[in-house]
């Protein structure tokens, strides 16, 4: 489990590095809102964070973790889909992104010897 809850720690790392390129280029900002989109990506990733990392009682397998981490995720997305501003999608595909790298890594072995997708 210790291996799960490293590598969604790193994914979260990685995508807050994307999106602080994103907010340090003006190509990311929509010449019409003004808004850039590593702000969205941000907020994303905060509302990742909030994820309890703990494994709940009786949640001594891997998988059985992974499962309620994925989730917990899928419930972040849907929260953050009702609630946060997030017009051109890069919020939501944060999160995405994070959930998909981490069942590819629970479900594949050798994922865990390469860097992220």
């Amino acid at each position: 489990m210790d291996a799960i809850r490293h590598y969604f720690l790193a994914q979260l790392a990685e995508q807050e590095a994307e999106a602080a390129r994103h907010l340090g280029d003006s190509y990311w900002t929509d010449s019409r809102t003004g808004r850039n989109v590593g702000l969205d990506e941000l907020q994303a990733i905060g509302a990742m964070k909030g994820v309890a990392l703990d494994p709940r009682p009786g949640e001594d397998d891997a998988q059985i973790y992974l499962r309620h981490l994925l989730a917990d995720l899928d419930d972040v997305a849907n929260r953050f889909r009702a609630a946060a501003p997030d017009p051109d999608g890069y919020g939501i595909a944060t999160i995405g992104t994070v959930a998909r790298r981490l069942a590819a890594f629970g479900s594949d072995p050798s994922a865990r010897c390469r860097s992220a997708p």
